[in-house]
């Protein structure tokens, strides 16, 4: 049997994780922090409803678009703050990594909703499955080369070269852990069946209009849990999902950024946060942006600023690179481009710049700013409106040279930015664009086991793409929710994860 040390107790945040590539880095659960603001700590009461804009396809963790309905019956081995960065222990009470292996020591006394015990070869069926099966995460764990359940509770990720933000990677929806009796009967898809606080109540839900998830009595952290009972609402209209909540058929609500100062005025709290660091995004850097010049003409076209106040109602944060202060591949040197017309014209003068871009409801003013602007300097940009499932199904696959959007599989690190949106085999990258410097800093990067050397590495591969132009306009997609404070307390979202809010956290008052 393998040993592990059970003291090991520092806090592993996404930034430890970068600069333990190649030294030890652990976490330890031994102390379960008190979930913040909740009025009653002795178990959970109560039903919480809330209406969204999205709704539930099936509980695929690997194909579903957002955690909306995923995060309430699934959860992973590690999780992140809701400050969107640091990671705490979940289903994993500790880990360790070297620059050659994973090693978590999981929780005891976890069971999935079906009765099956959460031990290593649950994690390992749950990895296998991510590995084999052709998904947006099998590339996350490309690094690994096998998943070894060393023990009951001690489970081990072989590496076959390091993977420094592969800890944070598994806090996303693919390291999402299903009942392994679930996927090995291929039910999972309808009939979800996780480790999460809520199990999925069938016979009391309706499809297409009401989610209903029931408190699991064997759910391990009971005093953590604020509901006894959720109830998600899937509304479309906008108006009609501020109108539930007005109407008190919902406790709590996402609406459009206009609308927040009439929730307000009806009694109702708000809050916004960042859900999504959106970024312009050069597909095309084969033909249509690949002139370094053309891209930096368009980036000093672009006025984040004035589409955040158009689209946004002024909610929301622009950004001069795609990590903020203290995570891995931050330059404080790199402050991005500026809103500047003239420079902008100049650049694009005699370039035919000529594209179209793609919007979804919720971004359509965004997409008619952006043709606005960018026609101020020279370039022809025809938007192109289309629904939310066509937009998705088809914005990234090569049909656009351009468009408006993100995806969370940059999150994890500069590592993973580069490989899902610069590198040749990149999903993100849907022209195969090369960009050998590039190529050659982040493999540099990812090789270098100095962790002062390998952040001089990222902020160099940071000061390339600002360069070069070959990603700017940042600012964030912010999601407003809205409650009844008679009916409910303590929303707290996580920042950049989307759609969705702590939904443990909150405390009924009904």
């Amino acid at each position: 049997m393998k040993k592990r040390s059970p003291v090991l107790v520092a806090l592993v945040s996404a930034v430890s994780v970068f600069a333990a590539s190649a030294a030890l880095a652990a976490c330890s659960a031994s102390d379960e922090p008190a979930v913040p603001g909740r009025e009653d700590a002795s178990g959970p009461r109560g039903t919480l409803r809330f209406g969204v804009g999205i709704t539930l396809d099936n509980w695929d963790n690997l194909t579903q678009p957002n955690t909306t309905y995923l995060s309430t019956v699934y959860q992973t081995l590690v999780e992140r703050a809701a400050d969107g960065v640091a990671l705490r222990p979940r289903l994993a009470a500790s880990w360790q990594q070297t620059p050659t292996e994973i090693a978590f020591t999981l929780r005891q006394g976890v069971v999935f909703h079906d009765g099956t015990p959460f031990d290593a070869a649950a994690v390992k069926a749950n990895l296998d499955r991510v590995r084999k099966e052709p998904s947006q995460y099998q590339a996350m764990l490309e690094p690994v080369s096998d998943v070894v359940a060393d023990d009951a509770s001690h489970v081990t990720l072989k590496l076959k070269r390091p993977a420094p933000t592969l800890v944070a990677q598994l806090a996303d929806r693919g390291g999402y852990m299903l009942s392994p009796a679930s996927i090995k009967a291929g039910t999972f898809k309808e009939k979800p069946v996780g480790t999460g606080p809520w199990a999925f109540d069938t016979s009391a839900s309706v499809r297409d209009s009401k989610v209903v998830l029931a408190y699991f009595r064997e759910y391990y952290a009971p005093k953590e849990v604020g509901a006894k009972k959720l109830e998600i609402y899937p509304i479309g209209d906008d108006e009609s999902r501020f109108n539930a909540l007005a109407t008190n058929k919902v406790d709590v609500a996402s609406i459009l950024p206009e609308m927040r100062r009439r929730a307000e005025a009806q009694g109702f709290k708000t809050l916004w946060y960042p859900a999504l660091r959106y970024h312009f995004l050069f597909f095309d850097r084969k033909k249509t942006f690949a002139d370094p010049k053309v891209r930096q003409g368009i980036c000093q076209a672009l006025d984040t600023k004035a589409i955040l106040t158009g689209q946004f109602d002024g909610l929301g944060e622009t950004y001069g690179q795609r990590f903020d202060r203290g995570q891995p591949g931050f330059d404080p040197l790199v402050q991005g481009y500026s809103h500047d017309p003239a420079q902008a014209k100049s650049l694009l003068a005699g370039k035919n710049v000529s594209f179209t871009l793609p919007v979804f409801p919720g971004t359509d003013l965004l997409g008619e700013l952006v043709r606005s602007q960018l026609g101020a300097a020279g370039a022809t940009v025809k938007v192109e409106k289309m629904s939310t499932a066509q937009y998705f199904s088809t914005f990234d696959t090569g049909k656009y040279a351009a468009a408006y959007n993100t995806s969370t599989s940059e999150d994890a690190g500069p590592y993973d930015y580069y490989r899902y949106r610069f590198s040749p085999q990149g999903s993100g990258n849907p022209y195969k664009a090369r960009t050998p410097e590039l190529d050659r800093l982040a493999e540099q990067g990812l090789g270098e086991s100095d962790p002062g050397k390998q952040t001089a590495v990222w902020q160099q591969m940071t000061k390339l793409i600002n360069d070069q132009a070959l990603d700017c306009g940042f600012l964030s997609y912010p999601i407003v929710l809205a409650w009844d404070p008679k009916n409910v307390s303590n929303i707290v979202p996580t920042r950049f994860a989307p759609s969705v809010f702590r939904y443990w956290e909150a405390t009924p008052r009904r």
